[in-house]
């Protein structure tokens, strides 16, 4: 990503309704994940992991290791208190085969050209019964300059990530759309958007992201960030056909059961 986009993260992580809201939801199911494994030695692994949001929650449950491209975001890291990051591309990580439990990537896929070899080198890190977590972008017709101010390759689809994830050799549990609460009224924010760009195309030398222009101030921000939340007790049992972004959790299939 741009510098500017790291630094906005940085600053709106615990302030944005949308970062509030996404990190519930990631927390709540990354416990789901995790409950079977209580008692038990437990590895994970932050694809992506930028200025470091979710390596707090993940570090209650496992011993956490992360990686990003950026090397101001992983210095961020460790002014934390997590030692355990590194510089790595998701293609190439400098990990042992069958060594972690857990692998999130956090919208962290869409910035990645190499998506396939990036699934593989995941597959080959977890152990069996091990699991895969991805967030991504929905749908390629949104894609915009803010898009392209963080460095998106692309955007997706529920049936086309879990296709992509089938091929690697994962089963998939579970596949949804998130942040669809919201979605009838932030869609037609984003064609007024890609609208105005088609009139006036942003010059190529703008690189701030809007996550701060789109911040709301005080009570309105605080409404959007518990209905966004609240989408987690809805995806505790069931799958949503539409929404701005989605997940995917895949497992590698057990060398004993096969499942």
């Amino acid at each position: 990503m741009e510098a500017s986009a790291y630094a906005e993260f940085r600053d709106e992580e615990g302030k944005h309704w949308w970062f509030i809201g996404r990190k519930n939801i990631f927390c709540h199911l990354i416990r789901r994940i995790l409950r079977d494994r209580e008692g038990r030695p437990t590895t994970a692994l932050d694809l992506g992991c930028g200025m470091g949001g979710m390596l707090d929650e993940l570090a209650v449950h496992a011993q956490v290791y992360g990686t990003d491209i950026e090397q101001s975001a992983l210095a961020h890291c460790r002014d934390r208190g997590y030692s355990r990051v590194f510089k790595a591309h998701g293609q190439r990580l400098p990990l042992p085969d069958a060594s972690l439990d857990l692998i999130c990537a956090f919208d962290t896929l869409e910035h990645i050209p190499e998506e396939r070899e990036t699934i593989a080198e995941c597959f080959r890190l977890l152990k069996p019964g091990g699991r895969i977590f991805l967030s991504v972008p929905a749908y390629q017709m949104l894609y915009s300059h803010q898009d392209k101010v963080v460095h998106h390759q692309r955007r997706y689809t529920v049936g086309g990530l879990a296709r992509k994830l089938t091929e690697g050799g994962f089963r998939v549990t579970r596949a949804s759309y998130i942040n669809f609460l919201l979605f009838p009224a932030i869609l037609p924010i984003l064609m007024l958007i890609k609208l105005k760009e088609a009139i006036s195309p942003p010059g190529d030398d703008m690189s701030s992201s809007n996550v701060s222009i789109s911040r709301p101030a005080g009570w309105i921000n605080r409404i959007l960030a518990a209905i966004f939340s609240f989408e987690r007790h809805l995806l505790t049992g069931c799958s949503v056909p539409v929404g701005h972004s989605l997940i995917a959790i895949g497992q590698k299939p057990d060398e004993e059961t096969g499942a």
